[in-house]
């Protein structure tokens, strides 16, 4: 699935925006999650609440918070670097201050539907690519109706508990139903690590490792088991000599 978001206050230019993607999608047999923000706040709530996309059309003449602010907080987290950004204006004298936000491409307004859609295929086809090289390196998690991607570097660990799964990540928990092999098949060997039939853990959180137990650099202390222990200390020496 391609994630995409389209901030515009003008509603017509969004609905706009939103037809062509989806004719695009299914042009290239793409199945494809749109979301519609007519604010930069709303699309800032959203990105901080963990929201993540791999294109964004983003209007620059925002009222409130602008097209250029909004790309700034974007841009603040790492995780989001993959994120292909597209402006949407009216004006073009806007490149010096987009420099360092990194878009992928610029179209005017009006929109000419035919350039919308060239830059919009582009734009999924370096998704798919990115993706096939093992660049977009995140945990898709789905709760209720949505879908959140959460960046490897911020999971220090998942438990399992009775087909429930408690993500613990920086900064909070998420929980949802789930088979813990089936999330250790969607996550890179290169950075986690199978410790217990309930515990997985990011290499880059552990603090201390013991035949018995784990500790991480919250300080948190989780069990190794017998049957997994003696992977888990190889793994991790293979880790270690990939950092020096």
């Amino acid at each position: 699935m391609i994630h995409i978001a389209v901030c515009d206050d003008e509603p017509r230019v969004a609905g706009e925006a939103e037809r062509l993607i989806l004719e695009t999608g299914e042009s290239l047999n793409e199945h494809i999650e749109i979301s519609i923000y007519y604010s930069g706040e709303s699309f800032a709530r959203d990105l901080r609440d963990g929201r993540q996309f791999d294109i964004i059309f983003m209007d620059i003449e925002l009222g409130g918070l602008d097209g250029i602010a909004a790309g700034q907080l974007l841009r603040e987290d790492d995780g989001n670097d993959p994120v292909q950004l597209i402006y949407i204006s009216s004006h073009e004298e806007y490149h010096m201050q987009l420099f360092d936000l990194r878009p992928s491409g610029f179209i005017k307004k009006p929109v000419a539907p035919e350039s919308f859609k060239q830059k919009l295929a582009q734009a999924i086809h370096k998704t798919l690519r990115l993706r096939q090289q093992g660049r977009t390196s995140f945990l898709p998690v789905q709760l209720k109706n949505q879908e959140l991607r959460i960046p490897y570097r911020e999971i220090h660990y998942l438990e399992s508990s009775i087909r429930r799964i408690t993500l613990v990540t920086q900064d909070r928990e998420l929980q949802y139903y789930g088979k813990l092999v089936e999330e250790e098949q969607k996550l890179a060997a290169s950075h986690f690590v199978r410790i217990h039939q309930s515990y997985i853990v990011n290499f880059y959180s552990i603090q201390a490792i013991s035949a018995k137990k784990i500790i991480l650099t919250t300080g948190c202390e989780l069990p190794v088991s017998g049957k997994y222990s003696p992977a888990v200390r190889r793994a991790y020496l293979r880790f270690r000599g990939e950092l020096v």
